[in-house]
């Protein structure tokens, strides 16, 4: 039976569902053509996407990049919004550890070169960036000196930590070693920066102090840890705490290939 009026029956209504069974059409022919081909139906052209390049991770790859990270340690302890603020019992250790890490890099220049490989004089920039500026202007807001030994502190244990992932990935056993005793270096420089925050034999266990930080126990627990470095930089903000800054070690898209 019919239920359909004349009204109903317009040319409006028959246009319109003319208009629905064409496009219900062009849809199946769609559907239809993936099902042959296997692909989903598109409408228009569609831009070859790029694959992503895969860099090799190379021992050449880790010695430059162990040579930005020296670099980097080496600018942001001789730079003057430390200095400045170093008590001078301070000064002559910051400035043996910043000529230390210099001469890490002539160290490791003849690695690089008898490898193919070019120098790195300049600080790792994608380091920089995530946490080094952060750390010196938070030490220039601060103006706390005890902020020095604490990025010291924090600096010489991102480069042991440093070695020490380094050393998993490098594949000539000759290397593996330098990279042990150059992290150790930075280690056993740690520890002399953990004395003298809290020096003697007290030293040696965790402590907080009257603002109610943890204080860093200088007997490391590993040649060094592969976690970031935790540093607290930087005046006191208003709940009453200062700025965390996280150092992690230079990852896949930090390292200078």
């Amino acid at each position: 039976m019919n239920n359909n009026t004349p009204s109903q029956l317009s040319r409006r209504n028959i246009l319109r569902s003319g208009g629905a069974i064409v496009a219900s059409g062009a849809v199946l022919a769609a559907c239809g053509g993936a099902s042959h081909s296997g692909s989903i139906a598109r409408i228009g052209s569609v831009p070859e996407i790029d694959k992503l390049e895969t860099e090799h991770v190379s021992d050449v790859v880790l010695l430059r990049t162990a040579m930005s990270v020296e670099k980097m340690v080496a600018t942001i302890m001789k730079d003057s919004r430390v200095t400045s603020l170093a008590e001078s019992s301070v000064s002559p250790f910051l400035a043996k550890y910043a000529a230390a890490h210099e001469t890490n890099m002539s160290v490791l220049a003849p690695l690089v070169t008898a490898r193919g490989g070019q120098v790195v004089n300049e600080p790792n920039a994608k380091l920089m960036t995530a946490y080094g500026e952060n750390a010196l202007n938070l030490v220039e807001e601060g103006k706390t000196a005890g902020d020095v030994l604490n990025l010291t502190l924090g600096l010489e244990s991102l480069v042991a930590a440093t070695y020490q992932y380094f050393v998993s990935l490098t594949n000539e056993a000759a290397l593996r070693a330098d990279m042990m005793r150059l992290g150790a270096a930075s280690s056993r420089r740690a520890a002399v920066a953990a004395q003298l925050i809290r020096g003697g034999t007290v030293g040696f266990s965790p402590a907080i102090n009257e603002k109610g930080e943890e204080l860093t126990a200088t007997l490391p627990s590993a040649f060094g840890t592969l976690s970031a470095v935790q540093v607290v930089l930087g005046p006191v903000n208003e709940v009453g705490t200062r700025s965390p800054i996280s150092m992690d070690t230079p990852s896949l898209n930090s390292m200078l290939y």
